[in-house]
């Protein structure tokens, strides 16, 4: 077993330098520990004016101490995430037919004898077919002839994925290839053939093409032969849900009449931004959200930070955040939670502030500006994906919670100015004060709930419809009517759809960690496998399945506010998956909840070590050990190379599944 592992993880210099990486963080974390001090150290919190109100709490500002510890965690973590991310080589050129039947014939001009034959399809124009879209193979025949009389079949192309490579291995012998298509909507972007027993492809050129001079000439099949991948892996090509993404993505770069659309399209914008930046290939697609998961670190730094009022803390949740099996594997696939997660945390954030404002002492026009971004990233997030409308549901929580303590701190203050004895008693000041609270608490009020109308309702809904305008989603073009009528039927798909899948899960699944889904497996020809899963890491969600009970009840029994947020988060991001949805689901959807499922455990932790300082080495013990785990798994979560055997003994339990 020794040498199995080792071969696995040590028989790459690269993966070395993971482990390296890996390691460091655990030192920054053990070595270069912030100090236990508040966020307010540097400043003296003024005593509420009135004992009744809850004084603002003081905006948090990061110390050179949080600066380099942040640095520093997201530099490493960068690395690992962008580490053989994808490649920059991939066959974009497509060819589809000009009439049907059309018969194309290739020569192998020297060598003849091959022993696989490679096929990756794209999508062609679909602006030339004003019914149909083109969209991949239909029964293309492919025939080899050595003397272009006898003509024998070689095989079928027929379905296949988008951008994933068609490998068909056999033992042929041709001079002469002939492909003939019989449906208009063909699309096939490279063919190549390997030359018998060698780590090469043959020669070929066009021998003969009736539509050489249209705009679809048979050339454009071979004439990306330098970037076709003799052993393709995930960093050559499409994987899971990137055969709907990207594919979108490329729609919207070309303004192509689009395939399908059954999300919001400001993600998939983003990926093609990046498309047409830097091409057409897998490290261009999902580099967008490799970036978004990178940003993901420093916003959850300061929501943590703003919850819990000290740089260790926020230093854990980060740090866990780093460890994080979903986050790596999420960000490392063209697909939009990178996107709606980074919305979704940062509608909460600026939330988080206004929720720790005053509305009697805070300036006005901050507790509004905070209000605008908190709305502007909301309609951003279900502009991205409608997922957002459920932790927008935790965002209203949190407002109108803020507003009921205010009216309850109002209301004392009434109270108060109505009985003589009471009033008395007060200073000036505080008398002040309080005559203050009565005249301006409606008025104020009134302005904040018509601003929110405003930042929570119309700009949304504004950001919502122009995120379409770019998109060519409709043959005629964006309009109001074509955007909700394309929503509605975007609704009728999810609520009607009935798809089953070998790896959906039920949400218990997810909290437990029980079934993950294996996205992609591939053996390459050095014997080595390529597998991608995404699940939780075990020891942050098994942790977590304590931690968010006892952080309800510790919170309960504090009246804790952070304890409220985290617990009001949690429960809006899986809540509508127990409840209102009844489709087939995966492990990937409890994405958006694992993130305060990590600040539960930072809360669970903090307690715990306040009722007893002892257990500081215990808790680093266990972040190490988050750590190793992660990267024990890389070849399970990230797509590196390792042994198939490997593999199986990452299968802890028996609903895990890696390919083996």
């Amino acid at each position: 077993m020794l040498n199995t592992w080792s071969y696995a993880y040590l028989h790459d210099s690269q993966l070395l330098i993971l482990l390296s990486v890996l390691g460091a963080i655990c030192a920054v974390f053990v070595f270069w520990r912030a100090p236990e001090t508040s966020a307010t150290d540097a400043c003296i919190v003024p005593k509420p004016t009135l004992p009744w109100i809850k004084p603002a709490d003081t905006p948090v500002k990061l110390s050179f101490e949080d600066k380099r510890q942040l640095l520093l965690l997201t530099v490493l973590y960068t690395i690992v995430s962008f580490w053989k991310l994808g490649s920059t080589q991939f066959p974009a050129t497509t060819w589809q037919p000009s009439l049907t039947p059309q018969t194309v014939i290739f020569k192998l001009p020297d060598e003849t004898h091959f022993d696989a034959i490679y096929t990756i399809y794209g999508e062609g124009n679909n602006n030339d077919n004003r019914t149909q879209l083109q969209i991949g193979v239909h029964d293309i025949r492919l025939e080899g002839s050595n003397d272009q009389k006898t003509w024998r079949p070689l095989l079928t192309l027929n379905g296949g994925s988008i951008y994933q490579y068609q490998i068909e291995n056999g033992d042929w012998d041709y001079r002469y290839i002939r492909l003939t298509s019989i449906n208009a909507n063909d699309t096939l972007s490279e063919i190549a053939f390997k030359a018998y027993g060698k780590e090469a492809l043959l020669p070929i050129a066009v021998e003969q093409d009736e539509q050489k001079n249209s705009s679809y000439p048979a050339v454009l099949m071979i004439d990306e032969q330098n970037k076709v991948a003799l052993d393709p892996t995930y960093m050559d090509e499409s994987y899971f849900d990137e055969v709907y993404h990207p594919r979108n993505a490329w729609e919207i770069c070309h303004q192509q009449y689009m395939y399908a659309s059954v999300h919001p399209l400001l993600g998939t914008s983003l990926i093609a931004l990046s498309i047409h930046l830097f091409g057409m290939h897998p490290l261009a697609w999902r580099l967008p959200g490799a970036i978004f998961g990178v940003l993901l670190l420093p916003l959850f730094y300061l929501i943590a930070k703003n919850l819990f009022h000290t740089s260790r803390a926020a230093v854990v949740a980060t740090f866990l955040l780093a460890v994080s099996f979903m986050h790596l594997t999420t960000s490392r696939i063209a697909t939009l939670e990178p996107f709606s997660v980074f919305w979704i945390l940062a509608m909460f954030y600026f939330m988080i502030r206004y929720c720790q404002s005053n509305l009697f002492e805070t300036d006005f026009r901050h507790s509004i500006y905070l209000l605008c971004l908190s709305g502007i990233s909301m309609g951003l997030g279900m502009a991205t994906k409608w997922t957002v409308c459920y932790s927008a549901v935790g965002l209203a929580i949190l407002l109108f919670s803020s507003f009921l303590a205010r009216y309850m701190e109002y209301r004392k203050t009434l109270f108060v100015l109505r009985h003589q004895a009471l009033y008395a008693s007060l200073t000036d000041t505080q008398k002040s004060y309080a005559c203050h609270i009565q005249k301006t608490f409606w008025k104020t009020l009134g302005k904040t709930i018509a601003f929110c109308f405003l930042f929570f309702i119309l700009i949304p809904i504004l950001i919502y419809w122009l995120s379409y305008i770019w998109c060519p989603v409709w043959r005629d073009g964006w309009s109001i009517s074509n955007v909700l009528s394309q929503n509605t039927y975007m609704y009728n798909y999810h609520t009607n759809l009935k798809a089953t899948h070998p790896y959906q899960s039920n949400w218990y699944q997810w909290i437990l960690d029980i079934r993950p889904i294996w996205y992609y497996g591939r053996q390459a020809r050095n014997g080595m496998y390529h597998s991608i899963s995404c699940f939780s890491n075990p020891l942050l969600c098994w942790a977590g399945f304590f931690a968010v009970p006892y952080t309800a009840y510790v919170g309960w029994k504090k009246k804790d506010t952070a304890a409220f947020i985290i617990l009001i988060g949690y429960i809006t991001a899986l809540g509508p998956w127990i409840f209102l949805v009844n489709r087939c689901v995966f492990a990937y959807h409890f994405y958006p909840t694992s993130f305060f499922m990590l600040l539960s455990i930072v809360y669970a932790l903090r307690e715990l070590h306040q009722a007893n300082p002892r257990i500081d080495r215990l808790i680093c013990f266990y972040l190490f050990a988050c750590a190793f785990v992660f990267f024990l798994f890389l070849p399970a979560t990230a797509g590196f190379a390792t042994p198939r055997e490997s593999l199986a003994q990452l299968e802890w339990l028996p609903s895990w599944y890696f390919g083996k």
